[in-house]
């Protein structure tokens, strides 16, 4: 067996020992499927990813969406501006994870229990700094938790603004990448503005924030303070900031919506599949191939937006992995599937906190543990969606080792598709090739001698070998 080296993920601890989880058949045979699909299923399913980062319970982006549809039904609006505020709702947070690592800079914590604490937080100074105390890590020593509060009282309001500027003009560039129109974009860009022009990160007042985004502002809040709070305190306190942080009269039909049955509908813990019934039906969209290409591309975006290290991880592999399939002389259904896997490989990792993923020294065994679940998180959101059945089996599969020792399922060569170790073969080559917090980027020669070891028993010899003729 060769010499462990490192792959570009954190090694585990020497004394961590994780039992492999066998299933029956790891092969990517799973039926192709058409080359077009409901453009609503496939950001519907992404979307649980931003829920991820965000910390919010499974299925918030979906619930925001219905309940922002059936405030514009009951509005009276037209199906056109329905479908682009369908699409913002459910891309609302696509800029959660450009934030990620800031807030883990700065306070020193899980990034998503603070975005948790964040959702349901006063903008008070006295519930600014609540936030502040709580949002600490209660792991680092006191003296550390001091200048940090010192930190957040000294420049704390320049750094949120700026923070949330970076979030919302990121989220609007990757939906507008993703092929959707500039109202969605906007809807995006001005999320967290406030009616009386006290939210962030422009400081927009009254009908100069965008219809969508003042109704999605809405629509969220309920989603958060119903899972948080419950049905009669997330009514209260929506009727509480009712002309400060949002529109009278959108809190007015929210509220009705409320007492006409509105939260009995969210209570269907199937809604996430169920979200095409509040798409506006004379305007279905469906996405071809190069719609799903494009949309995927801009989900590794957000996902490479979560730690300054992987600013293009994910268009790398895709692309390595892509020239790798094409060298081999893999069918064009295969190439395809094997960039959309190199695209979406880490989209897991969005569940995953910054404090781990960014951390310069040794992992814990506890944090190590949370390292592993990132291919199997990666699995459960694809595989909802039927075009990508066999990019989810690529992509779960990135971590796994010919010899049966890698995760999340501890397959072997046996049962590891060639597609697979082509993906495995491409993130291992730009991890290596690449900056991270615990080493310095290695030159192209050098990685290619340390997987030149990994050969046989991690890496498929064959896809190393063909690594020299496509870089």
């Amino acid at each position: 067996m060769a010499t462990p080296v490192p792959t570009g993920e954190h090694e585990p601890p020497m004394h961590a020992q994780h039992p492999h989880r066998p299933i029956a058949q790891a092969a990517i045979d799973v039926a192709d499927t058409s080359a077009s699909i409901r453009t609503s299923e496939l950001i519907g399913a992404l979307s649980t990813a931003l829920d991820l980062t965000e910390g919010l319970l499974a299925g918030h982006a979906a619930r925001t969406c219905w309940i922002a549809l059936r405030m514009a039904e009951r509005s009276g609006m037209g199906e056109g501006e329905r479908e682009s505020l369908f699409y913002a709702a459910l891309l609302k947070d696509a800029g959660c994870s450009s934030n990620a690592a800031a807030l883990t800079s700065i306070f020193g914590s899980d990034e998503r229990a603070l975005k948790r604490m964040q959702a349901t937080a006063g903008r008070s100074t006295a519930a600014m700094a609540v936030l502040s105390i709580r949002g600490l890590s209660s792991g680092e020593p006191l003296p550390v938790r001091i200048r940090r509060l010192v930190n957040l009282a000294i420049r704390g309001s320049k750094e949120r603004r700026q923070i949330e500027h970076t979030r919302c003009e990121r989220g609007a560039m990757i939906a507008m990448n993703a092929g959707f129109d500039a109202p969605v974009s906007e809807a995006v860009a001005s999320l967290h503005e406030h009616w009386d022009g006290r939210g962030l990160p422009m400081g927009m007042r009254g009908t100069d924030i965008p219809l969508f985004s003042r109704i999605l502002a809405v629509a969220s809040a309920l989603d958060v303070f119903l899972s948080a709070v419950g049905p009669r305190r997330a009514i209260r306190t929506l009727k509480s900031r009712r002309g400060t942080w949002y529109q009278a009269e959108l809190v007015d039909l929210v509220v009705e919506l409320a007492r006409d049955g509105l939260v009995h509908e969210l209570s269907d813990g199937n809604i996430e599949a169920r979200i095409g019934e509040v798409e506006p039906n004379g305007l279905v969209r469906l996405s071809d191939e190069s719609d799903v290409d494009r949309i995927a591309t801009a989900f590794a975006d957000v996902v490479d937006a979560k730690s300054p290290f992987t600013g293009s991880h994910s268009r790398n592999v895709a692309t390595i992995a892509q020239d790798l399939a094409l060298k081999i002389g893999l069918p064009e259904r295969d190439v395809r599937d094997v960039r959309r896997g190199g695209l979406l490989h880490d989209i897991g990792k969005l569940g995953v906190p910054n404090r781990i993923l960014d951390k310069p020294g040794r992992l814990t065994a506890d944090e190590y543990l949370q390292v592993r679940e990132h291919p199997e998180l990666s699995l459960r959101i694809l595989q909802p969606v039927p075009i990508f059945r066999r990019v989810a089996e690529i992509a779960a599969a990135h971590h796994e080792r010919l010899d049966g020792t890698g995760y999340f399922r501890g397959l072997d060569a046996e049962r590891l598709a060639i597609e697979a170790r082509i993906v495995a073969v491409a993130d291992v080559y730009e991890a290596l090739t690449a900056e991270r917090p615990y080493r310095e980027a290695m030159p192209p020669e050098a990685a290619l001698a340390v997987m030149a070891k990994m050969s046989g028993d991690h890496l498929a010899a064959d896809i190393v070998g063909t690594l020299p003729d496509i870089i």
